[in-house]
């Protein structure tokens, strides 16, 4: 399985691969929403402050405040616009950093990830009590900061609590067999990955059909389900994002990163950064590394 984020909401540039554990804190600023991908890490978010519409799939799930939301590796997700005011804790983190016990692993760990009636678990504020998943995950998110391995080995007990506490309200045993993925989300993965090794290329609405091996129609149809765009509009999203993590961590030419994502000229690519973002290139650059 590929990830498909270098960090949340940015698609992953060149080789980068994401971090085997992430905990952070993101706050709503640009009302902007995140690109929809998957990735091999399972996903555990808690929403602080404000509300958040957050797809899952064909699903959309409302959070409010105090909710916390865990998604399964290989789910199909995007987090809708963050208002200013929303405040949340992500984390990810890959099976191999959930536990080193083999036994714990096969008839725990593994049970729990892949057998499963849902590719989600949702627990309101009204369910998590005295708010103790929400506090695990903040409590990761400030141990990240500590430098040093005691810093990293704060952050996995704690994820280990956070597992204890899943599994204590959704046991491994009480589920049934692994949920079947329909086609169709497999088919919009073999395009997006299609997407993805060729972003950098001129790519047309029958390049992302063919991908696929689906119609253009049916193309159209599984990229507005799930993305919520069209499938050129989605290739456009994607070049951005990764232009972003270019402008933000290398010091490659505009021009050049324009041309590099696919974009036919820096004039094209200026206007739809800037549309989108809200700054130009430049201004993004400037203010990133100001910060």
């Amino acid at each position: 399985m590929k990830s498909y984020a270098l960090i949340p909401g940015t698609p992953a540039a060149g080789n980068a691969k994401m971090k085997t554990l992430y905990a952070g804190k993101e706050k709503g600023e640009e009302n902007t929403s995140s690109l929809t991908h998957w990735h091999e890490e399972a996903e555990c978010i808690t929403l602080l402050a404000g509300s958040l519409d957050f797809q899952v799939n064909e699903r959309v799930i409302p959070l409010h405040e105090g909710d916390t939301l865990f998604l399964f590796p290989g789910v199909i997700h995007k987090n809708g616009p963050e208002p200013p005011g929303t405040t949340l804790i992500r984390v990810l983190v890959n099976e191999e950093v959930m536990t080193a016990d083999r036994e714990i692993q096969c008839r725990l760990i593994r049970p729990f990830l892949e057998n499963r009636q849902s590719d989600f678990l949702y627990i309101p504020a009204s369910r998590d009590r005295d708010g103790a998943l929400s506090s695990l995950l903040q409590d990761m998110e400030k141990g990240s900061h500590e430098k040093g391995l005691l810093g990293r080995l704060k952050v996995i007990a704690l994820l280990h609590l956070l597992l204890y506490r899943l599994c204590l309200l959704f046991p491994p045993e009480k589920k049934k067999g692994p949920l079947a993925s329909p086609s169709d989300r497999q088919v919009l993965k073999d395009m997006a990955d299609y997407i993805r090794s060729r972003y950098g290329e001129k790519i047309t609405l029958d390049d992302i059909a063919a991908a696929g091996k689906v119609s253009r129609s049916k193309c159209c149809s599984i990229f507005k389900t799930y993305m919520d765009s069209s499938p050129i509009d989605y290739v456009n999203g994607y070049r951005l994002g990764v232009s972003r993590t270019l402008l933000e961590y290398q010091d490659t030419s505009i021009q050049d990163i324009a041309y590099a994502c696919g974009f036919s000229s820096q004039s094209y690519f200026t206007k739809l950064f800037s549309r989108t973002f809200h700054m130009t290139p430049r201004e993004f650059r400037a203010s990133h590394r100001a910060g």
